[in-house]
């Protein structure tokens, strides 16, 4: 379960599909910069701002290139292209799940 949900949520982002996206967060989702600053909470707030995210770069793509399982978290080292010309950016992410849902995200940006 926890696998298909973070995949899911990888998938929709990929696709821009804003709806399929969000069926993935908790109503109450928090959404961290590591290690404890609060970014975004709630699922208007983030829809908002992922709506804005995916029609300003519609070609970027976010690839996985580790997983990691720990109890009710997994944890993508993510590499994001088609934002910045030319550049990839790599981050972290730490999802955790409950109830086949994401309830919480921190984000660890690379430099």
């Amino acid at each position: 379960m926890r696998e298909s949900v973070v995949q899911r949520q990888l998938q929709a982002y990929n696709d821009k599909n804003i709806d399929l996206f969000m069926e993935c967060y908790s109503e109450d989702v928090k959404i961290y910069d590591f290690p404890n600053t609060l970014a975004i909470e709630g699922q208007e707030a983030m829809r908002e701002r992922y709506h804005k995210l995916f029609e300003s770069y519609p070609n970027m793509l976010a690839t996985v290139d580790k997983r990691i399982f720990h109890g009710k978290y997994v944890i993508d080292h993510e590499e994001i292209t088609g934002r910045l010309e030319g550049a990839i950016i790599e981050a972290v992410a730490m999802y955790e799940i409950k109830d086949d849902l994401i309830t919480k995200v921190w984000f660890l940006k690379g430099d």
